[in-house]
């Protein structure tokens, strides 16, 4: 416990999911913790009051990753309001099943823009502020769809994929700031945030070593080690925790 205490850490997409038990799991270690949102504004406004009774200080911001004056506005309150920003989580993402022959581009741009655009746009927003306490953790929410892809998710896997490059690339840039970007790649976990019928979702549960579909709370304790002074050499580095589907 407490191996976050005195940090402040920023999560998209952090009102439902993997997010908000990010959240949980970060207020349970003695962080304050903002989340941003772009729909769902009664549950971010019940994690605020969720993570408040655990003694820490909360704000749910209202953020579209993919508007630069959405992002700029996010790192600025979160600064203002709590005075540093120690851990950015680029969590916020979307999903859309469909044949390429029937993909638009709008379906193309908007997946690319989601999580392409908002992990540029939060990390290049955060940096400086990071620069300047010379400490940060970033941690970049990829997928194991990003190795080995899935039909009729070629757009979420390429976009996916390019997070890990990403990732990489950025941690090389950062790492002499004391900032250390890392990435985690889970496989299917159980949110309602995948849209695969539910008896895929069985049979893809019964083909995996450890015979279940993951949950979020399966991930936090890899968010949680990223964000602390576990990680101290962990550098442009991905965690699989994928209940055993592939082991890279």
């Amino acid at each position: 416990m407490n191996r976050l205490a005195g940090r402040v850490a920023i999560i998209t997409g952090g009102n439902t999911g993997i997010g908000r038990a990010v959240a949980r799991a970060y207020a349970d270690e003695g962080a304050d913790v903002a989340i941003a949102w772009v729909a769902g504004e009664s549950q971010a406004r019940s994690v605020v009051s969720e993570l408040e009774k655990t003694g820490r200080r909360a704000l749910a911001i209202e953020t579209d990753v993919t508007v630069e004056g959405d992002v700029k506005a996010l790192v600025r309150t979160v600064r203002e309001t709590f005075g540093r920003v120690d851990v950015l989580v680029n969590n916020a993402g979307i999903q859309k099943a469909q044949p390429i022959t029937e993909m638009t581009i709008e379906d193309w741009d908007r997946m690319m823009d989601v999580h392409l655009r908002g992990a540029f746009l939060c990390c290049r927003e955060v940096a400086p502020v990071m620069m300047a306490q010379k400490s940060g953790r970033i941690i970049i929410l990829t997928s194991q769809l990003a190795y080995i892809g899935r039909p009729r998710y070629t757009a979420y896997s390429a976009a996916k994929g390019g997070l890990l490059t990403f990732t990489r690339a950025l941690a090389q840039e950062l790492a002499p700031h004391g900032i250390l970007v890392n990435s985690i790649a889970p496989g299917l976990i159980d949110t309602g945030f995948d849209p695969l019928p539910e008896d895929v979702k069985r049979a893809h549960a019964a083909s995996l070593p450890l015979k279940r579909l993951g949950m979020p709370e399966d991930l936090v304790g890899a968010f949680v080690f990223l964000a602390s002074d576990e990680s101290r050499y962990f550098c442009g580095q991905t965690l699989h925790p994928n209940g055993g589907e592939i082991m890279p």
